[in-house]
């Protein structure tokens, strides 16, 4: 999965963070390895979930600062940045990666073609309800098009996969064929193939991959929660 962002203004806040210390004695004190690190200071990468969390506890800022610049807790020393606590992400949230995809409308894959557009924060106590652990990791969002699977999902609601979850059984799933993604209920067929159901059937029928095309199924994930605005 290609979930390496660049990103210079991240990189600056890491570096007033960082302050006079050396670098890569800072980044071991945190409990971020080398080559991790190499990447996220030489490089600017934003590094996953995890050591995103320990940077942040470690310095005593917010994620929403330390990602996105957003008002919170400044660096220390740093300057004040507004009310303490305003968008701030406590140290039991986690930040989920929001894939720039839409999928049932696009083509491809959000874990090897997609860029991250940004990053949506979860309570871990909300995540273990949601997918069994705390952590972020094998977590994604994409935005969901079309009418197909109204009113369960509809046209731009978000949508949380769990791509650690790829088995084939009766459920909402994230998948592709010949390229194209889509998120509908998988329901396999005794004897072979897949049923292909959309909730709003009125309209899109059930269809049929046969045993024989099996193969041009790629599952991405489990569909683990849907967020709608209203």
């Amino acid at each position: 999965m290609n979930s390496e962002i660049k990103n210079s203004a991240f990189r600056e806040r890491l570096a007033e963070l960082v302050g006079d210390d050396e670098p890569f004695v800072w980044a071991k004190r945190v409990g971020i390895p080398s080559g991790t690190f190499a990447r996220i200071w030489n490089e600017g990468t934003v590094p996953k979930s995890e050591h995103l969390c320990r940077i942040a506890e470690a310095a005593g800022v917010s994620l929403d600062w330390l990602l996105l610049g957003k008002t919170g807790t400044p660096p220390p020393g740093g300057p004040d940045l507004g009310p303490a606590g305003i968008g701030e992400v406590h140290d039991d949230t986690r930040m989920v990666p929001h894939f720039d995809l839409a999928m049932s409308a696009g083509g491809g894959a959000f874990n090897d073609r997609a860029a991250v557009r940004d990053f949506l924060p979860f309570p871990a106590v909300i995540l273990r309800r949601l997918v069994g652990r705390a952590s972020a990791d094998g977590l994604a969002i994409v935005d969901a098009r079309g009418d197909s699977m109204e009113p369960t999902i509809g046209d731009g609601d978000l949508v949380l996969v769990d791509t650690h979850d790829k088995t084939l059984q009766d459920g909402l799933m994230a998948f592709a064929i010949d390229d194209i993604a889509y998120i509908k209920r998988l329901r396999p067929v005794v004897g072979g193939g897949v049923d292909i159901v959309s909730d709003n059937a009125a309209i899109y029928p059930p269809q049929t991959l046969p045993r024989e095309r099996l193969a041009d199924l790629r599952i991405f994930g489990r569909v683990r929660w849907v967020g709608r605005a209203f």
